[in-house]
């Protein structure tokens, strides 16, 4: 048993891939910094030659770890060396709560209406996270493409009914129009509107009740949130279902995006790893025999992996099942492993990697799966944008147009800067989260969030490129570096920017305008930029990349809530 002991390796290999895969990040870092200064024709600046030697330092502490750990693992020893401490961390520049005294004119600032007087109400109990689902199955000659969703009810393949379905006679068009698309999107608003309020279901008119178009105009929203759908990959759909917004970001992992993580979408910041294994079953005999049994092979593949994995069975979708040669027994499953945490996600992917490499000979449905060295590419693979008519607030919309709106504010003990000039339409979030609506109040409580402006633009600032792989994050990830100066190790993931100014902040460099069609000869273009609290203490602040005010960044994108969507005619 003494033998055994010291045989056992002290080591983790796994902290030697992560040691060195932060070495190689920080050595592109410097290098981009170097390129990029030579680009401009400039000299490095001081505060760049700083964080340079932060990022050498840094270097040199992680690979004196990465021997160590290299040493524990292949010589069983527990090895001591000193590693100079860290140097104390400069306090964040403005992260400290500054209130400040309110404005004069308050009067026509806009606030929810809670009464803060009440008891604390108890917490409310989290939403239940409801199970993946084949929603569709589409079967071509070569390949079965798959949707999945979570869902409560079961769905009917044979029909393949969506409720917010409307047949091309159910709409009226006017008679000057060519593009259709606005109007059938208006129509399944009015229908889920309809059945919403239990109205007598009826043609959609647009000659009798025409497409309205302008800043006030709910409908104008629901083409922007079409419009930003569409950019992204996605589709707009109605739902009945009352859904909570405490676990949106678990269901945008499962591919579906709410009001309460719509900003998640604009950024594609929600990574998926995307695998495709090559199996030995026959595309005929063992797969298309009928939807049933697709529906069974995918349920039974996804719960496997799930198993191997030991994660929940709802970070896996498939996408498509692929015949690879009519003459040999082999198919391609193309699927995903998406978790809330881009960590947790990463350390999935690598972990599928390395069972893969062996096989998986004990279990009766990944067997079949031939073992080799599988790469995966990172994608955003959200699918749905799912709206409720009931999730927008119109008794909380706000004018910021009319003469008299302060310019500024406080909100959670952090400048408040009024979105001048544009159109909220609110959000239903009082009955979204937990019950305690101190959050979302006015009045710099304590628990109070602070406000920032989102913009919608997914080129702006994210690291990830629409076609598969990451690029170095470093590209567009700009103040990674120098949050991780601010926050430590922590901040070390994609991040999520914020604005704390939605002119020159949010707008117009990272929002992307959308096109209403009034008529066959006229068009009106408008831009969304999302208002949201923010949780004070979870991000790091920054002067770039924003035009005015400052930037906050957040690896943990539970702590933006999306409250209200601006809205803004472009002249």
């Amino acid at each position: 048993m003494q033998n055994q002991r010291r045989s056992r390796s002290v080591g983790d290999l796994n902290k030697v891939y992560r040691f060195s895969g932060r070495i190689s990040r920080s050595r592109e870092r410097i290098l981009f910094m170097i390129v990029n200064e030579r680009e401009r024709g400039t000299t490095i600046k001081k505060n760049q030659s700083i964080r340079m030697e932060n990022l050498r330092v840094r270097m040199s502490r992680m690979t004196l770890r990465r021997h160590n750990e290299i040493m524990k693992v292949y010589s069983n020893l527990a090895l001591r060396k000193h590693i100079p401490p860290k140097s104390k961390r400069r306090p964040r520049p403005g992260t400290a709560p500054q209130l400040q005294l309110p404005s004069r004119n308050r009067s026509v600032t806009p606030s929810p209406p809670l009464l803060f007087s009440k008891p604390k109400p108890t917490p409310r109990p989290p939403s239940p996270k409801l199970p993946l689902k084949v929603t569709k199955i589409d079967i071509k000659d070569d390949k079965v493409i798959i949707e999945m969703q979570p869902t409560s009810h079961e769905f009917d393949h044979k029909t393949n009914d969506k409720k917010d379905k409307i047949e091309e006679d159910d709409i009226i068009y006017p008679e000057d129009i060519l593009d259709r698309r606005p109007y059938i999107i208006i129509a399944r608003y009015r229908r889920a509107v309809e059945r919403s309020t239990n109205t007598e279901r009826k043609k959609v008119n647009f000659r009798l009740e025409p497409l309205l178009v302008g800043e006030k105009e709910t409908e104008t929203l629901i083409l922007g949130l079409d419009s930003l759908a569409e950019e992204h990959g996605c589709e707009l759909t109605f739902t009945d279902d009352d859904h909570q917004f405490d676990n949106s970001i678990y269901r945008a992992a499962c591919g579906v995006v709410d009001l309460g993580s719509i900003h998640m979408l604009a950024t594609d910041s929600l990574l998926t790893a995307n695998f495709e294994f090559d199996i030995d079953v026959d595309f005929d005999q063992d797969i298309v025999r009928s939807k049933e049994n697709i529906e069974e092979f995918v349920m039974d593949f996804c719960k496997s992996i799930s198993t191997v994995l030991s994660c929940d069975t709802n970070n896996i979708r498939i996408f498509s099942i692929n015949r690879i040669d009519k003459e040999q027994r082999e198919c391609k499953v193309k699927f995903g492993l998406t978790s809330p945490e881009w960590k947790r996600t990463e350390q999935l992917a690598q972990d599928l990697q390395t069972y893969a490499l062996s096989g998986f000979p004990n279990d009766t449905v990944l067997r079949h799966v031939r073992s080799r060295e599988y790469e995966y590419t990172w994608k955003p693979t959200l699918k749905f944008l799912k709206l409720q008519p009931s999730d927008l607030a119109p008794e909380y919309n706000f004018d910021y147009r009319e003469p008299g709106v302060v310019e500024e504010d406080t909100r959670g003990g952090y400048p408040y800067y009024l979105p001048i000039g544009w159109y909220r339409h609110a959000l239903r979030v009082l009955d979204k989260y937990e019950k305690d609506p101190t959050w979302i109040g006015s009045t710099n409580a304590k628990g109070e969030w602070a406000v920032a402006y989102h913009g919608t633009n997914a080129n702006a600032v994210t690291g990830i490129v629409k076609h598969g792989l990451l690029i170095s994050a470093i590209k567009r990830d700009v103040m990674r570096d120098e949050a991780i100066e601010q926050g430590g190790e922590d901040a070390d993931r994609p991040g999520v920017y914020v604005a704390t100014h939605c002119e020159g902040g949010a707008y117009p460099q990272y929002t992307l305008p959308f096109t209403v069609s009034v008529s066959s000869s006229k068009s009106e273009r408008f831009s969304l930029v999302f208002q949201c609290r923010v949780k004070p203490e979870k991000f790091t602040i920054h002067e770039t990349p924003v035009n005015t005010g400052k930037a906050w960044r957040f690896v943990d994108s539970s702590s933006v809530r999306p409250y209200g969507i601006l809205l803004k005619k472009e002249d």
